[in-house]
């Protein structure tokens, strides 16, 4: 029997995403992989374990990272997932279904304002959006194009695998560390980044988060800076919307 030549490697980015899964770290890699091989301007992932309520697992706008945070927060704490098409799909996948949706799918069934808000006003062309059922809940993946539709990016005969590739890598991870599903966006951050939003969630002062973290004043406040800036917010208030479940 002839032998078939191997003509396929796995690529750094593909290696680094499965080497990380259930890390920490599994984001930086995940982000870059997105933005770099598949074209994406931004990424949102939500999640909706009891087919009711939607909350934010990551957030990350690019090009202009404090749209994202503002999407993302008003998507959530104003409920207006509650008018997003895809809601119903979202809340009713069983687990193991993979259904890959697009923009153009959407328009007949969505509202001017909505469609204004999320996509007019942010300046989205296009729209990939995957939802995968677990069973812990249901994974809602959305990724958007400021300049190119998706079939100019992956060809459609490659874009069930890219959405089922996108389902499993985000569920799985958070299946690996369920701990990161009750962080929400913070899940992103680094450990004392992570400890110290934590703590101003909780209502506690620099000081006090200092003393309990065993470092000092200052270091507080930068770490709180850089998170921050992750998350693209400027307030403590802000930071309560974008973790509000």
């Amino acid at each position: 029997m002839a032998l078939t030549k191997v003509n396929w490697l796995p690529t750094r980015g593909q290696l680094a995403l499965l080497s990380a899964l259930g890390e920490t770290e599994f984001f930086e890699p995940f982000l870059k992989w997105i933005n770099k091989e598949l074209g994406a301007d931004q990424c949102m992932i939500f999640f909706c374990a009891d087919g009711e309520k939607v909350s934010t697992l990551l957030f990350k706008d690019f090009n202009q990272n404090a749209s994202g945070k503002k999407l993302a927060e008003s998507y959530v704490t104003e409920r207006l997932y509650m008018q997003d098409p895809n809601f119903s799909t979202l809340k009713s996948s069983l687990p193991g279904e993979v259904t890959l949706i697009r923009l153009a799918d959407l328009l007949d069934d969505m509202s001017l304002n909505y469609r204004n808000r999320y996509f007019d006003e942010p300046g989205f062309k296009d729209k990939f959006t995957v939802i995968y059922g677990s069973e812990a809940g249901n994974f809602y993946i959305n990724l958007y194009h400021r300049t190119a539709n998706f079939d100019q990016l992956v060809p459609r005969n490659q874009q069930q695998a890219i959405g089922q590739l996108l389902g499993l890598l985000v569920s799985k991870h958070y299946q690996l560390n369920q701990a990161q599903l009750s962080q929400g966006p913070l899940a992103f951050l680094s450990e004392r980044e992570r400890q110290v939003c934590a703590a101003v969630l909780q209502g506690k002062k620099s000081e006090t988060i200092a003393y309990e973290l065993d470092v000092a004043p200052s270091s507080v406040v930068t770490y709180r800076k850089r998170a921050y800036e992750k998350l693209g917010i400027s307030s403590r208030a802000q930071l309560f919307a974008i973790c509000q479940n």
